[in-house]
């Protein structure tokens, strides 16, 4: 089966080239590189160019890490796709060891953990947990899916019951989406022993940066909205990251008129309000529990 790499980059010219390198000396039969440029203003698009016919560039102006998804996906054409971000690389063989995962089980998603250990070698043996939390989902429980964009891995025709998603400035609307949609979508696998890393480094947009902090709120009620606009089945998983995202940034006495705001016009309807307020309410007070807070 054809596999497909959805590279995804904004202005992460000085990482591009070992990024796209980890994957063109990958050892995989049938296989494409896309790299989606979203308006960069470095020298991104020069390096670009100088790979030629070996990847396709799709140059768009800059619209956010939604819209590169939804760039790549329109592009590719390989059975499984891969999602890597421009500042990452994959380890050798990563593509053919996830091939093999999803030749053995029916799974429609398969996401590797990441080192951050530039030095890592592959593991000789792989461990693989299959996952299938469905109906956790529906109830409104949150799966652990402690992995980032470049660990994760789609069928096509899951994909496409995902993509195009809405988009956002930034990277406010991302990977959490496609993970939750994923996994109440379909079963999966994560392999526990790293094929990827991940760099850490002064530009991060979100991973490791001073601006997660002020972000994650911002990310919880989008994901928990575009969630719930998606899939009916999935409004009291969006509900939860609603009211966690208020909770962490507003205090007691606003909770309500910031769950109106935030609430009205949305999927789940004006009457959801109080509800939301109410879960805030327990959420923030959970927080002030565990900080110590009076």
């Amino acid at each position: 089966m054809k596999l497909s790499v959805l590279i995804n980059n904004f202005n992460y010219g000085q990482f591009l080239r070992p990024c796209i390198d980890s994957v063109l000396s990958q050892t995989c039969p049938d296989y494409e590189v896309i790299v989606v440029d979203d308006g960069s203003t470095d020298d991104s698009r020069e390096i670009l160019a100088s790979y030629g016919e070996q990847i396709r560039s799709v140059l768009k102006e800059n619209g956010g890490q939604a819209s590169s998804f939804n760039a790549g996906f329109a592009a590719a054409s390989g059975g499984i796709l891969f999602l890597l971000d421009a500042d990452d690389a994959f380890l050798p063989g990563k593509l053919a060891r996830i091939a093999e995962i999803y030749d053995r089980n029916e799974i429609d998603w398969c996401f590797d953990r990441v080192t951050t250990n530039e030095g890592d070698l592959p593991p000789a043996q792989l461990q693989v947990t299959l996952f299938d939390k469905r109906d956790t989902l529906r109830r409104g429980g949150f799966p652990s899916l402690p992995v980032p964009t470049s660990g994760l891995s789609f069928r096509r025709d899951l994909l496409s019951q995902i993509l195009p998603m809405s988009v956002a400035k930034d990277v406010v609307l991302s990977d959490n989406y496609i993970k939750f949609a994923a996994a109440y979508l379909g079963r999966g696998a994560i392999v526990e022993t790293p094929l990827t890393f991940q760099r850490i480094h002064a530009s991060n947009r979100y991973t490791g940066t001073n601006r997660a902090k002020t972000l994650r709120p911002r990310i919880m009620i989008a994901t928990g909205l575009e969630l719930a606009r998606r899939y009916d089945g999935l409004h009291a998983l969006g509900k939860s990251l609603v009211a966690g995202g208020i909770a962490e940034t507003t205090s007691l006495l606003k909770l309500r008129s910031e769950a109106r705001n935030t609430v009205a016009g949305g999927p789940f309807g004006d009457d959801a309000v109080n509800e939301v307020a109410l879960m805030a309410a327990r959420k923030r007070l959970g927080n002030m529990l565990r900080r110590g807070q009076s």
